[in-house]
């Protein structure tokens, strides 16, 4: 196992044999069998452990291990002590997450501060599969198939080449001592249940899972990087920015015949997750207007290109509408726009379904929302203003339904109370060179 772990070193210039690295030690066996594995081949290193003060005096006596290996070993020792609850309190994330946080970002500190050239981590293929079967239980692309890289970051994963079976079978023969987490048998972890239910199950039906998951890994990670270079020469020469906004000429994703993994790629960064890439994909031969959104910009396929752009995703009481967009869904509901030029009065209908306004006075994106305290606007046919929530006592609104009342505002003046009445600063007049017609259909029956 030390000529395999120094051969691979040396192969793919993991790193140079006058270079130093951090070794991220628990205390638990991987990183035990890392630490000897440098020893023994001669490499300089030091130890360095995390205290995330979790699991009471367990925390404190591994902490104690490391540092006595350290010195065993003869090697310098870091270790630091974190308020990992608390950290994932304020930063609103689970344990697991913030730990992860803190670790990397001491470890990379350290790095630099105490010039060391890496940090290394004692991932193993195990590890590596059952990040591949995590990132598919979730949802991947090809990026999530390429499990975890041996270098990159500043980081390195010397134990990548070995099963946990190699080293289990180091640990045996040498009679290696480690601490055993107890959190690592807890099913209620993902990955604990993955590695305990699931990959056995593979292994059972072929004892090659681990190496043919890790060799699907080399593969893939050679073909996203031929992607990446694609997707780099489409970036340069077609994607354009302006500010804050990303225009993709949909002409150009049409000439591709897998345009749905080159727009995923070029979307990836902006949050957009793939079925609803799928479902811009699928609106590229449609009519312009539709917009599709991610946890922090919005796409709107425009007639020519596909626009990008910094927003948010709306809430669920909550939604951007677009100029040229063609309809949107609430809940129980479907609004329908259109656009009319050459209007006449004659053509308005009376029918509180239907709202007809004049769309040079409106101020995008009009914003469709739930009613606030203290809205009020000017209704259409009475004179002066009124509070919403008295409209909707005098239209007979129960108490209990107002709650499913939507408004339709432009630059937070309410426009259409969505299915009674518009605002008689919007209404069309004789005047009026383009009308916006908003149709609401009820989608529960």
């Amino acid at each position: 196992m030390i000529t395999q772990f120094v051969k691979n070193i040396e192969k793919t210039k993991l790193f140079g044999p006058d270079q130093s690295v951090i070794l991220a030690v628990s205390g638990g066996m991987d990183s035990v069998v890392m630490a000897h594995l440098f020893y023994r081949s001669g490499y300089q290193f030091a130890l360095a452990h995390c205290n995330f003060k979790l699991r009471g005096n367990d925390s404190e006596l591994d902490e104690l291990f490391v540092k006595e290996l350290a010195d065993k070993l003869n090697v310098p020792f870091y270790c630091k002590s974190f308020n990992t609850k608390l950290f994932a309190k304020t930063q609103k994330v689970s344990i697991q997450m913030a730990a992860r946080d803190l670790r990397y970002r001491w470890f990379e500190e350290l790095r630099k501060s105490e010039g060391y050239n890496y940090v290394a981590t004692a991932h193993h293929k195990n590890d590596l599969a059952e990040t591949v079967l995590i990132n598919l239980a979730r949802g991947t692309g090809l990026r999530g198939l390429k499990g975890v890289p041996m270098k990159g970051d500043g980081i390195i994963r010397p134990l990548l080449i070995f099963e946990r079976k190699e080293i289990e079978a180091f640990v045996n023969d040498n009679e290696l001592k480690y601490r055993e987490d107890s959190t690592n048998k807890e099913e209620k972890y993902l990955r604990n249940k993955i590695r305990h239910q699931v990959v056995p199950v593979f292994e059972e039906i072929n004892p090659s899972f681990i190496a043919n998951i890790e060799e699907l890994s080399r593969i893939v990670y050679g073909n996203q990087s031929l992607l990446d270079s694609m997707i780099d020469q489409v970036l340069g020469k077609y994607v354009k920015k302006e500010g804050d906004t990303v225009r993709i000429p949909i002409d150009v994703l049409s000439a591709y015949a897998a345009r749905d993994v080159l727009l995923f790629e070029l979307l990836r960064e902006y949050g957009f997750q793939p079925s609803v890439v799928s479902d811009i994909t699928e609106s590229l031969e449609g009519q312009a207007g539709k917009i599709f959104y991610s946890s922090s910009h919005s796409c709107l396929k425009d007639r020519d290109y596909l626009i990008i752009s910094t927003q948010k995703e709306p809430k669920a009481d909550e939604y951007s509408v677009n100029f040229n967009q063609k309809d949107i869904i609430i809940p129980g509901a479907k609004l329908i726009f259109s656009y009319h030029k050459d209007f006449s009065l004659s053509q308005i209908i009376a029918d509180n379904n239907t709202a007809f306004m004049d769309a040079d006075k409106l101020r995008y994106p009009l914003v469709l929302r739930k009613p606030r305290h203290g809205d009020y606007f000017l209704p259409l046919g009475m004179s002066g203003k009124k509070k919403i929530s008295d409209f909707l006592t005098d239209v007979k609104i129960p108490r209990t339904e107002k709650k499913n009342i939507w408004l339709l505002t432009s630059d937070d003046k309410i426009a259409w109370v969505v299915g009674f009445r518009i605002d008689n600063r919007f209404r069309v007049k004789k005047t009026t060179q383009r009308v916006l017609e908003v149709k609401l259909l009820d989608q529960t029956k």
